[in-house]
């Protein structure tokens, strides 16, 4: 067992080796929560289904019956001799009832667990051997990450392999009255309305069937709770995850340490696009702060009029940045433009420059010239006179 005293959390050893450096053994090791264990738990019994046997002559006949479960016997159920405990949160309905076709059980117990998570509609997390259980974990507004601000980069990567647009549902709820019974059949059907207001295909969704027993004392699905399960099984929406890198985990301890798996809050892009989320997971290095802390977050799921705005304020960014560029690229060609007609005048002048610049030289050469000559001409003419006055 090892236990991580930034966290307080107990992980079961898996593997480790070792390395020599120097005069000391350095240790690697992988671990895993202890909450895993919970795995190690098979149960092989069931509840909320009940066989009935009838001989007739020398034929048997088995039938099973569906019987509802509430959430809290249906959790002691899974805990039960498991060497785990379970807390179930006040916003919990206990008493809340949940019909399965094949009762509950026959399986891994964490397997079982988020069958009956993904049933009931209730979230958990683990502390320890301990499970935590609530209608919905985490906290609203609790962070704002602004990009470069307080974290070094956010991330985004959308999938849009898992969109559907239409769902379709059949229950078959069949009621007993002595040896006669009559089975009476719902449907319903649900269509996005990005079909009809943005052109979107028909992607149909798997189709949720079901069968009830109507006797009085179990659970038997409504039109309304059938419509409102098929209207959450189309999934109009890509599926966006972002992630948030922090600088390290000196710097970005202060905002890791307040936020929790399952809170609520917002990011914020360099490009000013604020997005709601909630986190997913968090990954830390309190003994390395070498590495870079990571929280992933998933997107909420969309209305209409939310998807249409979010992807409008894109477009207004990209169509900013767009008129932006094309002014900054004119700004940029009329600079060159006048650039070059500077140039051009600046050369045009400087050889009118130059040829004059020449021609006053030349014309300075032949002025000197015609000074030396006429010196030189007065310079024989002075001598031939001091001749002549030396001969007298």
């Amino acid at each position: 067992m090892i236990n991580v005293p930034e966290s307080g959390e107990d992980y079961v050893l898996q593997t480790y080796n070792t390395d020599d450096i120097g005069n000391y053994i350095q240790y690697s090791v992988s671990a895993m929560q202890i909450a895993r264990m919970f795995h190690y738990h098979y149960i092989k019994d069931k509840i909320g289904v009940e066989t009935t046997t009838t001989k007739s002559g020398d034929s048997t006949d088995t039938s099973t019956i569906s019987k509802p479960i509430k959430i809290k016997d249906a959790l002691n159920f899974l805990f039960k001799d498991s060497g785990f405990e379970v807390v179930i949160n006040s916003d919990v309905n206990q008493n809340s009832v949940k019909t399965f076709s094949d009762g509950l059980g026959g399986g891994y117990a964490d397997e079982l667990l988020q069958t009956a998570a993904t049933s009931y509609g209730f979230e958990y997390y683990w502390k320890n051997k301990t499970c935590y259980v609530a209608k919905e974990i985490g906290g609203k507004d609790k962070f704002v990450f602004v990009d470069n601000v307080n974290c070094n980069k956010i991330s985004v990567q959308e999938d849009d392999t898992a969109i559907t647009t239409r769902a379709t549902g059949t229950i078959n709820v069949t009621k007993q009255n002595g040896d006669n019974s009559s089975v009476n059949t719902l449907t319903s059907t649900y269509v996005s309305p990005l079909v009809k207001e943005k052109g979107w295909p028909i992607i149909d969704a798997t189709p949720y069937t079901e069968d009830f027993t109507d006797d009085g004392k179990s659970f038997v699905m409504s039109q309304q709770l059938l419509d409102d399960k098929v209207k959450n099984l189309v999934h109009d929406y890509p599926s966006v995850q972002y992630t948030v890198d922090g600088a390290n985990f000196k710097k970005f301890a202060k905002y890791l340490h307040d936020v929790s798996i399952g809170d609520y809050g917002y990011l914020r892009t360099r490009q000013g696009i604020d997005v709601e989320t909630r986190v997913q997971s968090i990954t830390s290095y309190p003994q390395d702060p070498s590495k870079s802390n990571t929280i992933t977050f998933g997107n909420l799921a969309f209305d209409f009029i939310d998807y249409v705005t979010y992807h409008h304020n894109q477009q207004d960014k990209y169509r900013e940045w767009y008129t932006s560029m094309n002014l900054k690229m004119s700004n940029l060609a009329e600079i060159v433009h006048e650039a070059n007609a500077g140039f051009d005048t600046f050369t045009t002048n400087w050889g009118e420059s130059q040829q004059q610049n020449t021609q006053n030289i030349q014309k300075l050469q032949q002025e000197l010239q015609q000074l030396l000559n006429s010196q030189k001409d007065k310079d024989t003419a002075d001598k031939g006179k001091d001749e002549n006055d030396t001969n007298k």
